[in-house]
């Protein structure tokens, strides 16, 4: 009896933990990590790329939290997710989202939540300002994706 009750309680915080993201994730405008880029409304394209890393970002950094919380059910979890977001947002720009989201995944996982440093590079890369204004954004980047990540840890339940 203990066993189907831990099952049912695993299986109703695996669920909850989808919801809260998949509504975190809705609910997210970016636009305090698009004033920290300095990107404006009328830098179309730029803007419309940033929105789909950062998207992509927050679901690697949703995985991140996933591992810590669920080890043994996080690759699942995120299949069950992107399966849902997929069919839900069939959209060209979702789908590069969900892609960009196993890259930077493929970033964050060999050090975990200890250094968010290759995401911040990769994603102060897409600007061409000086080597010394590219290390300020990215330092800017990394602690703006780890504060990003423990509110999304924190918001896992």
């Amino acid at each position: 009896m203990q066993g189907a009750a831990e099952n049912f309680e695993a299986e109703s915080a695996e669920q909850l933990a989808l919801k809260n993201f998949a509504a975190l994730l809705a609910d997210t405008d970016f636009a305090a990590e698009l004033e920290l880029m300095g990107i404006g409304r009328m830098q179309f394209l730029l803007r419309r790329q940033m929105l789909m890393e950062w998207r992509g970002l927050y679901m690697a950094l949703w995985r991140l939290a996933l591992e810590k919380s669920f080890p043994h059910d996080a690759d699942a979890m995120f299949a069950a997710f992107a399966s849902r977001y997929r069919d839900s947002h069939p959209d060209k720009l979702s789908g590069a989202s969900l892609r960009r989201a196993e890259e930077y995944w493929a970033m964050l996982a060999p050090a975990g939540e200890t250094d968010f440093n290759p995401a911040a590079r990769h994603l102060a890369s897409f600007f061409g300002n000086s080597a010394h204004a590219l290390r300020s954004l990215s330092l800017k980047l990394a602690l703006h994706i780890r504060k990003t990540y423990k509110n999304i840890f924190d918001r896992l339940l």
